[in-house]
């Protein structure tokens, strides 16, 4: 990525929204900890949920949608951690890619975001056109595609 075509395309924020996208960062990871879906999820199963065949393979639907969700608010906690992180470091708001600005109507729509959109794009395209060994993106392993 050009970093002086990032600048001009996709303006900086100013002090006032990053100051607002902390507080909208730091308010979702509060949430997060206080509905406590990122520490438990209860897989336990109750012996009325266990009457026949159906109700347990409704049961084992529901702990799989309840796993995923949990999963879903870890990955997104962690993302919040590190957007943190980057606040008090001084490099948010920067493209870990290319180092260019991510614009402020980026960061305002996901303030979680590491990318400028020219390199998310980039980024994007390569995993739909390469599903052979792409590195799973929620989960940071490599997941070996054979075609």
């Amino acid at each position: 990525m050009n970093q002086a075509n990032n600048l001009k395309l996709a303006p900086a924020p100013t002090a006032l929204n990053i100051e607002f996208l902390r507080r909208l960062l730091e308010t979702a990871r509060k949430d997060i900890l206080a509905n406590g879906k990122t520490i438990r999820v209860d897989f336990t199963l109750d012996k009325d949920e266990m009457l026949d065949e159906v109700d347990l393979a409704m049961a084992g639907i529901e702990q799989g949608m309840k796993m995923r969700l949990g999963n879903r608010e870890s990955l997104y906690f962690k993302k919040i951690e590190e957007a943190l992180l980057r606040l008090q470091d001084g490099s948010y708001g920067l493209c870990a890619d290319c180092g260019g600005q991510i614009g402020a109507k980026r960061l305002e729509a996901r303030p979680t975001a590491e990318l400028c959109i020219e390199c998310k794009e980039q980024t994007e395209q390569k995993e739909s056109l390469n599903a052979e060994g792409r590195r799973h993106k929620s989960l940071g392993d490599v997941v070996d595609f054979k075609i």
